[in-house]
């Protein structure tokens, strides 16, 4: 047979084999690639992107979506994650202890849940969370623990919505780590955050330091 004619059987039955490498009984990448496998990111306005084949790389958010992207290891569903304020990641030093403060969102929204922003190599979280409208409890949560996949939240025992210019209270008492915000106050498109005290758990007292926090 013609040396060259080998040449390119071997070559198709090659593309051929990465192009089921993929295939098992249990998953298929055969085709369902997004991007070039590298974890490239892609953002927009109003979504980012990133992606990769082989491996898990959790989620990826802008100020309106999440997507989980990677070994297809589940659905995230847009409906019940969608952010409603982030002030964004944090910094050192850290330390346990309470924050009181006010958030004042600048429109109407629903919230089921608080993501506390965790300093790189630590489990830092938050352990119970309350929001306030006077007198009135308006929503309040506690922390389940390290067994629970989302650790880093706190889930409310049911939907509250925030109306958009008012002010409502807020109690966060947090472990381990978590990241800060050194600052008084902040403000974005979203609503405005600001520390009124802020209590170590040595009883040291600061009235500049906000929680990293994302209201989901």
């Amino acid at each position: 047979m013609n040396k060259q004619i080998v040449l390119i059987l071997v070559g198709l039955i090659c593309l051929t084999g990465i192009a089921y490498a993929g295939v098992s009984a249990n998953y298929d990448l055969s085709w369902h690639v997004l991007s070039g496998g590298g974890g490239g990111q892609m953002d927009f306005a109003t979504y980012a992107l990133s992606s990769t084949v082989g491996q898990i790389i959790g989620s990826s958010e802008s100020s309106n979506y999440r997507l989980g992207a990677g070994y297809w290891y589940g659905t995230v569903s847009t409906a019940t994650s969608r952010i409603k304020f982030d002030t964004g990641p944090g910094t050192y030093p850290s330390v346990s202890g309470t924050y009181n403060g006010t958030f004042t969102p600048t429109q109407t929204i629903t919230v089921s849940k608080l993501y506390t922003y965790p300093c790189a190599g630590t489990g830092g979280h938050s352990e119970h969370v309350k929001f306030g409208r006077g007198s009135e409890t308006v929503a309040e949560g506690s922390w389940v623990g390290y067994q629970d996949a989302e650790w880093s939240y706190i889930k409310f025992s049911e939907s509250v919505t925030l109306t958009a210019n008012e002010q409502y209270s807020f109690s966060i008492r947090t472990g381990s780590y978590p990241q800060v915000i050194h600052r008084p106050t902040l403000s974005n498109a979203n609503g405005t955050i600001t520390c009124t005290e802020f209590v170590d758990a040595n009883g040291k007292s600061y009235n500049d330091w906000i929680p990293a926090i994302r209201l989901e």
